[in-house]
């Protein structure tokens, strides 16, 4: 999910003043307070129960024990499950497909691109693994660490908009200041740290990520970018936090968003278990809420069906991690970790090769759909998700 822009909350009535940090919780959770919760809790719950468990296992255990949580995130949470769902969406409301001119040659032409480009790609990949390990790097620790931010900031700006229609106070400049340069800041941060950071203090430690790239700069030097996440963090909290009512779900929210982007800098061990869990079950809600009916509608899938239709959808894709749950060996690393199980296995090595370049047309097609700046694409993604639609203030076009 891309950014929405941060001008998509718009206040109604105003609460009557309250004490800087006073939180409401009532009508302003974003899909309900089970599911808001389930993002949040379980993601960290399984990552710090293992990571605790760990500690006290053998080495070979231990990393056991972290395999099973990167395939539990990447399987079960969805994060590399959910990728179809974008497609499930197309075919059931045709509106969000043709929301604005041409984006259907566009969508249809760059995911089929995506789609052969990426397979060739990983195919040769994993039919050597010395050919571009890190083109095959950057791509899903990249391009999926910026779609995972950016849908971080989209949930972030839906609380907002869920605020405002209840009536709390608009964000504020520094609020909406620090959205935008959320993504940008967390990307930097975050990739340093995994690709150019030593991974340990230990003599000669290599990055998190270590795929050639040679000498990276020393573990002291971790501090300094916790530094920046913990700056801008506290940033946003006392903007939140100071200007009266404050939405307590929404703060809940970037309460989660800090802990694992800060889990993902501490312990990326760790930390890229969270990310891909907190990501996956993200979109799985989003993506039922979007597969409801609406009003006007031409039923193409009832309300009970759409999460056996979600079930389905991703099956394919779950019994391919399935398979590398069994062949990979060593902990998962970094996002959608690729393991070596797929090289003796040509058959496993096209699918995994197509299941990747089916994650690489989720990237471009999203990244079509949720572009909330154009005012037709606006309109039916707010009314799929089930917001009232607002008008948006000229001051926050871009």
């Amino acid at each position: 999910m891309t950014p929405l822009s941060p001008g998509v909350a718009t206040a109604t009535e105003q609460d009557t003043p309250a004490a800087p940090g006073t939180l409401r919780f009532r009508r302003l959770w974003l899909f309900s307070p089970r599911a808001d919760l389930a993002i949040l809790g379980i993601p960290l719950a399984l990552t710090l129960v293992a990571a605790v468990a760990s500690a006290f296992l053998a080495p070979d255990a231990a990393d056991n024990a972290h395999r099973i949580l990167g395939w539990t995130a990447q399987n079960l949470l969805g994060n590399a499950t959910h990728v179809i769902l974008t497609f499930l969406l197309f075919g059931v409301h045709r509106d969000v497909l043709t929301a604005a001119p041409k984006q259907p040659r566009n969508i249809l032409a760059g995911a089929v691109a995506m789609l052969a480009v990426g397979a060739a790609l990983f195919f040769t990949f994993y039919a050597d693994r010395s050919i571009h390990t890190f083109a095959v790097a950057v791509i899903f620790n990249v391009f999926g660490m910026h779609h995972t931010l950016s849908q971080h900031r989209g949930l972030w700006s839906l609380h907002g908009l869920r605020g405002g229609q209840e009536g709390l106070s608009p964000p504020s400049p520094l609020e909406r200041k620090l959205q935008q340069l959320y993504v940008p800041l967390l990307l930097s941060v975050l990739l340093t740290r995994i690709f150019f950071v030593a991974e340990s203090a230990a003599p000669g430690a290599a990055a998190y990520l270590d795929v050639g790239q040679g000498a990276v700069l020393p573990w002291q030097t971790l501090p300094v970018l916790i530094a920046v996440w913990l700056g801008y963090f506290l940033l946003l909290f006392r903007s939140v936090l100071r200007s009266g009512t404050a939405s307590g779900p929404k703060v809940l929210y970037l309460l989660g968003m800090a802990t694992a982007t800060g889990l993902a800098l501490v312990a990326p061990s760790w930390g890229y278990v969270m990310l891909p869990g907190m990501h996956g079950l993200e979109y799985y809600v989003l993506s039922a809420r979007m597969l409801e009916p609406r009003e006007g509608d031409s039923p193409r899938l009832s309300q009970k069906l759409i999460w056996p239709a979600m079930a389905v959808s991703m099956l394919p894709l779950f019994a391919l991690g399935v398979v590398h749950g069994f062949l990979l060996d060593g902990p998962m690393r970094g996002s959608l970790g690729i393991g070596g199980g797929a090289q003796a296995h040509p058959l496993l090595r096209a699918l995994t090769s197509l299941g990747f370049a089916c994650v690489l047309a989720h990237y471009f097609a999203d990244a079509f759909i949720f572009r909330f700046r154009i005012p037709s694409i606006r309109q039916v993604m707010l009314r799929r998700l089930g917001f009232t639609l607002a008008p948006r203030p000229a001051s926050d076009a871009r």
